[in-house]
């Protein structure tokens, strides 16, 4: 039986060595208590990532007339180590900070060990 915890620390271990430091950071507010209190102030929370540029490559979506629209991103694998990146977080790199449009877990037997994290280019 595989150790998926070891394997996840050995493959953040790579990306470390390989990639660099970039940052994560999440808007979260909590709601008021009672809808006369207002909107809630938005807190954000910073995290460490371990990130590797992987590829540019395009991907598609449909519109409502079915014709295919293209999308250009950059595809960065980011180490399993710490905080999960989720979709709308910002990672800031070398070149500014960028929005996250899609994450994907590398998860075999439900051990997430890296995700591959798409933004704009």
């Amino acid at each position: 039986m595989e150790d998926w915890q070891a394997i996840a620390a050995e493959v953040s271990e790579a990306l470390a060595d390989v990639g660099y430091t970039a940052t994560l950071t999440r808007s979260t507010a909590t709601g008021p208590r009672y809808e006369w209190d207002g909107p809630a102030d938005p807190v954000m929370q910073t995290f460490s990532l371990n990130v590797v540029e992987d590829a540019f490559t395009t991907r598609y979506s449909r519109d409502d007339g079915g014709a295919l629209i293209p999308r250009s991103v950059r595809v960065l694998m980011v180490a399993a180590a710490g905080e999960a990146p989720r979709m709308g977080d910002r990672v800031i790199l070398p070149d500014g900070p960028h929005e996250i449009a899609r994450v994907a877990p590398l998860q075999p037997g439900g051990t997430a060990l890296l995700y591959e994290v798409e933004i704009a280019a």
